[in-house]
């Protein structure tokens, strides 16, 4: 007998085929593994979007001079803040920051020409809404930046003096000396969608393995249908295996779906090697599949199983830097992801799609992550085959 007549011989093989025709013919679970996931990643990819737009921008203008409207219009000259509003007074712009209409407030003062006539520091009051911590840093920055660029036509560039609230030494800039140029890689556009999308298939195939992987076991328990596989001749391992190589199979065909979606709507390139990118995303797929396998043989029902879930799809999801970037994080929860699978895969994803790494590169990422695999395979087995017993 030849190999292929020898693995067709095998029980593992007829153990496969039979699991492969149990999802075929069950559409529900079918369609769990290959659509939510698709929606989910083109949804989070497009809507996840760290760039700040669209704020909302009022002047108190007392000066009411050409500098003084070069001024606010040179704050509205890219997307940050997309149009200006002139209000009264210093009242009504308090009023309309109080109620959560206005995200910034400037206040130029009517000896704003004068100096800069002068060539003395002109006095500008920003006022930033800080209940939104993140965006109103962003737009503290912007603000900042673009009034210490900020000169009048036929003049130089001018100092602002800018009230002790929004001035930090930072933003005290000596006369430019080096002047640098900037080049973004792999990413010139900065498209948010590119940098979000590898992370979200991850989370994606957490959380869709382990929930199909936890209802295939929990099905055959509710449908007691266990007591048969013991009286098959195939060993423990045969049987979780038979279970675990279609879902693979079948996540790999969404993951192909994912990144082809992902290319055609928001023009995602990929730059490295399929063949790579595939072999992480189905050690990734044995970790989600492992815990699913974990919880079925520990909850009683299939509700049960999607509320314990959640115990390990968020924990995994929030630490892996898949949504906030990991140095961003507390020293102590960047120390807890170290264990997180994901953040591997995570690596290896954007690495290989973004920027086309190779193998000897990322072979770390690599290793971490099938080290994971093993490591919840083999207590997954475990528990199932006392299940088995």
């Amino acid at each position: 007998m030849n190999i292929i007549q020898r693995i067709r011989a095998s029980h593992l093989y007829s153990l496969i085929l039979k699991e492969a025709r149990e999802i075929m013919r069950n559409p529900y679970l079918l369609f769990l593994i290959l659509v939510p996931p698709t929606i989910q990643l083109l949804i989070l990819g497009g809507a996840l979007d760290p760039q700040v737009r669209h704020l909302s921008l009022a002047t108190v203008d007392h000066s009411q001079t050409k500098q003084s409207r070069d001024l606010v219009a040179s704050l509205t000259s890219s997307g940050v803040f997309p149009k200006n509003t002139y209000v009264v007074d210093e009242d009504k712009l308090l009023d309309k920051l109080e109620r959560g209409d206005l995200d910034v407030g400037l206040v130029i003062p009517k000896t704003f020409s004068q100096q800069l006539n002068r060539k003395e520091a002109a006095d500008v009051q920003v006022l930033v809404d800080g209940a939104d911590a993140y965006t109103a840093g962003i737009a503290r920055a912007y603000v900042l930046r673009t009034i210490h660029d900020f000169h009048p036509e036929g003049m130089k560039a001018p100092q602002f003096k800018l009230p002790s609230a929004v001035r930090t030494d930072k933003d005290i800039d000596a006369s430019k000396i080096i002047d640098p140029k900037v080049d973004i890689l792999y990413n010139p556009d900065q498209e948010s969608s590119w940098y979000f999308i590898p992370g979200i298939l991850g989370a994606c195939l957490t959380l869709t393995g382990t929930l199909v992987a936890a209802a295939t076991v929990l099905k055959e328990r509710e449908r007691g249908t266990m007591e048969q596989l013991l009286m098959t001749p195939a060993e423990a391992w045969e049987i979780l295996l038979a279970k675990i190589i279609p879902l693979v199979i079948f996540l790999m065909g969404d993951v192909l779906l994912a990144i082809v979606a992902a290319q055609i709507i928001f023009h995602m390139p990929f730059r490295g090697d399929l063949l790579l990118f595939l072999f992480a995303s189905a050690l990734y797929a044995f970790v989600g599949i492992g815990f699913g396998m974990l919880l079925g043989s520990v909850c009683s029902s299939q509700r049960q199983a999607q509320l314990a879930s959640f115990f390990i799809n968020i924990p995994l999801i929030l630490l892996s830097g898949t949504v906030v970037p990991l140095d961003t994080m507390p020293p102590v929860m960047q120390a807890i992801s170290i264990v997180d699978p994901l953040r591997y895969y995570t690596l290896v994803a954007r690495g290989v799609i973004l920027k086309g790494a190779t193998f000897s590169m990322l072979w770390q990422q690599v290793a971490l992550l099938a080290l994971s695999a093993l490591l919840v395979l083999m207590v997954s087995a475990n528990r199932f085959r006392r299940q088995l017993i």
